[in-house]
């Protein structure tokens, strides 16, 4: 049933009607999609979807999973961080995040708006949350010790093509850089195997990896002597090491885990050796990595854990977030409290400002996803594109 407001925005010209819903989030478009089929239809189209993610204002929403089987929205006032009396229970929210019933989720992996989801049962499924479209994914029959599943995307295609990279590596190998890479085709709904792509002076893989802008990074080890930033680009399907060190970090420091930063930058935290445990995050200093062969960073958050701080040692698999704005980061992991593991929620700032919130029980590891809702449609494949049929016959 058509409510009053979409009645009145019917009544304008279309392209001041095309204008104004270009300007309105997401989630708010995903439900109105039921208001017509012309709104409906709208939504879907390609040419209207890259006009909204253009000048719609972004809507940053933290989600958090562990080995629930469930995934949780979560709201947490950062402004809290400044005030040493603030009830720590106040400042997170945790919600239920509705996901699909046909599939309990183990691991997630974010671009775009969409999730990259690994079920409990060893199952991939990408699925929008905002349009409620999902995708399920064949498994290859290639795996060794470890196995990772990245989503990106061509970004040299006015129609984005979604691509997923797998990424197998036994941890006791002879030869740790031996990575066996394959990468599956949304289109042609098949997976290829990238042979001899991996560099070779790459010896592991240090952090969980990041989508930006279509291209995956993480943090790698060169030669068991340098740390560095490896990215993959899904358009030339080729790894690239950057720099990532920082004069000014002392020789305990590690890079520990990459984030996004509103779908622009890289943020890298480090974390030391030393008692009491040091942080510092630094962030990249421009919005064109992608196009950068020499990456520059600044210091966006230092923290030291004293005597007036509990102690925390932090494990490679922890994940962070960072507001500019609020000038404090999140941080999730677990840590041994009350005799058991716990996830954990740790919200930093300025002047050595800490706060840790236990969130739930045992789990593996706790993961946060700074997820930003889209309209962005999953493409079904099968079909083939003209452009596709044109290159195979030659």
């Amino acid at each position: 049933m058509m409510t009053r407001e979409a009645l009145r925005l019917l009544d304008l010209p279309w392209d001041l009607v095309l204008e104004i819903l270009s300007r309105v989030p997401a989630t708010s478009l995903g439900r109105l999609s039921f208001t017509c089929k012309r709104w409906n239809a709208l939504f879907k189209d390609h040419e209207f979807i890259k006009k909204h993610s253009d000048k719609a204002a972004k809507q940053c929403m933290v989600l958090m999973s562990g080995n629930s089987r469930k995934v949780y929205s979560m709201n947490v006032n950062l402004d809290g961080i400044h005030n040493n009396f603030v009830d720590p229970q106040t400042l997170l929210n945790l919600k239920e995040f509705h996901s699909p019933k046909q599939f309990k989720i183990y691991n997630i992996f974010h671009c775009d708006g969409l999730l990259l989801c690994i079920t409990w049962d060893i199952r991939l499924v990408v699925w929008n949350p905002c349009t409620g479209q999902i995708r399920w994914i064949p498994f290859c029959g290639r795996y060794k010790d470890h196995t990772e599943f990245a989503l990106g995307y061509e970004n040299n295609k006015s129609c984005q093509t979604y691509k997923i990279l797998r990424s197998s590596w036994d941890f006791y190998a002879a030869q740790p850089q031996d990575v066996d890479c394959g990468i599956y085709d949304f289109e042609s709904h098949s997976w290829n195997d990238l042979n001899d792509v991996f560099p070779k002076n790459c010896r592991r893989l240090l952090s969980k990896a990041v989508s930006l802008k279509g291209n995956i990074y993480w943090v790698a080890n060169k030669d068991d002597e340098e740390d560095l930033l490896l990215s993959f680009d899904f358009s030339t399907e080729k790894f690239t090491c950057l720099s990532i060190s920082f004069s000014s970090v002392d020789g305990d420091f590690v890079p520990t885990t990459l984030s996004a930063v509103r779908e622009e930058r890289l943020a890298v935290l480090y974390s030391s050796y030393s008692h009491p445990t040091k942080i510092e995050i630094w962030m990249t200093t421009h919005d064109k990595i992608d196009q950068a062969r020499l990456v520059s960073w600044s210091k966006f958050l230092s923290l030291e854990l004293d005597e007036n701080n509990p102690q925390i040692d932090l494990s490679t698999d922890i994940t962070f977030f960072i507001d500019e704005e609020k000038k404090a980061a999140v941080l999730c992991d677990v840590e041994y409290f009350n005799q058991r593991y716990t996830d954990m929620v740790y919200i930093v700032g300025e002047d050595n400002r800490f706060m840790k919130i236990p969130v739930g029980a045992n789990s593996s590891g706790p993961v946060i996803y700074n997820y930003v809702p889209s309209l962005v449609q999953i493409q079904q494949g099968g079909v083939m594109t003209r452009e596709r049929k044109r290159k195979n016959r030659h």
